[in-house]
């Protein structure tokens, strides 16, 4: 049994920085594998994951980096994090990570921790079959790929932008929208689940969870390790999203069945009884990469401050810094 200390660096006071910390303790409280354990006490852990939520431990995670647990015990440590459009400075695991920038010794992709069932979205055992042969009900504004889901035409589809966000006048209320949003997911037979400002989607592990088949449009998404994603999943490139239509007619008839597929994999690799236990296995698997993380190679997630927006960020981050400390 493996003993794990759950934690964030999060400052005192930051509660909106403790979401995902306060779902991975609860998930471990009700773990039905029983192979690791979560522990209060550092001295008595293994396994040191600190659980970080937006940017309660620094945009580039620098309240981590300077935590006394992890200058003391930094081959201990890892990192979990559901952030979009992150630069994986520890080692650890991204629902996020991007493909072009996984290197495996340093992370795993993982799902969302705060996907669970509950009364609007639930898995309904004996259900009519879906009206629509796919759907997508969300904001097209957090990358240009939903625009385009947009611009199908198909007359057994559903595709509604629901605005930037409540109090848009050009889209949903928040009330509408979970209505229109749950009715689609129980309603279809696909459900589009194109990335965000993120890599991931909620809409793709919810879909699973609900039974239906995903369709993925994300070039850099790269799936959890575990699930037997060709199995109920369907594939389809960013620039390829007027193809949608007919290659969903051509597995129609199959959708059904990748449902069940899909829910079979929510249940056993991201349901809220397993999600500790998934978390802490893709941790363990890194460990025997740590001496290959030694060295020079260590620093080599910073080549990211190279692209656009990190380098953009990064600089605002500093001048700001600065112009506090005159």
């Amino acid at each position: 049994m493996t003993r794990v200390h759950l934690l964030s660096a999060a400052p005192a006071g930051a509660e909106h920085a403790l979401l995902d910390l306060e779902q991975l303790r609860a998930c471990a409280a009700v773990d039905r594998v029983g192979v690791h354990q979560a522990v209060a006490d550092p001295d008595d852990a293994e396994l040191i994951l600190f659980v970080e939520t937006s940017a309660g431990a620094g945009p580039y995670f620098e309240r981590v980096r300077r935590h006394r647990l992890y200058r003391a015990r930094r081959e201990d440590c890892y990192l979990f994090c559901s952030t979009d459009r992150l630069i994986p400075m520890l080692p650890g695991v991204y629902t996020s990570i991007e493909r072009s920038w996984y290197w495996p010794d340093w992370a795993r992709s993982s799902h969302y921790l705060g996907v669970r069932e509950r009364a609007h979205l639930r898995y309904q055992v004996d259900r009519s079959p879906p009206i629509h042969l796919f759907s997508f009900v969300g904001s097209t504004t957090s990358h240009p790929v939903r625009r385009r889901l947009m611009e199908i035409d198909h007359p057994r589809a559903v595709l509604l932008d629901s605005g930037a966000g409540p109090g848009d006048p050009g889209g949903l209320t928040e009330d509408e929208y979970q209505r229109r949003y749950a009715e689609s997911l129980g309603d279809s037979a696909f459900v589009l689940c194109p990335r965000g400002g993120g890599t991931a989607s909620f809409r793709l592990f919810e879909a699973m969870m609900l039974g239906r088949a995903p369709v993925i449009v994300s070039d850099q998404w790269l799936p959890p390790v575990g699930p037997d994603w060709d199995s109920f999943s369907v594939r389809v490139g960013e620039s390829e999203v007027q193809t949608i239509p007919a290659a969903l007619e051509e597995r129609a008839d199959e959708a059904a069945a990748m449902g069940e597929l899909a829910r079979a994999a929510w249940l056993e690799w991201f349901s809220e009884s397993v999600s500790f236990h998934s978390v802490i296995e893709w941790c363990l698997e890194l460990t025997a990469s740590a001496p290959r993380r030694e060295g020079l190679r260590r620093h080599a997630p910073r080549v990211q401050f190279l692209r656009p927006y990190h380098a953009a960020r990064w600089t605002a981050r500093r001048l700001a810094l600065r112009g506090n400390q005159l």
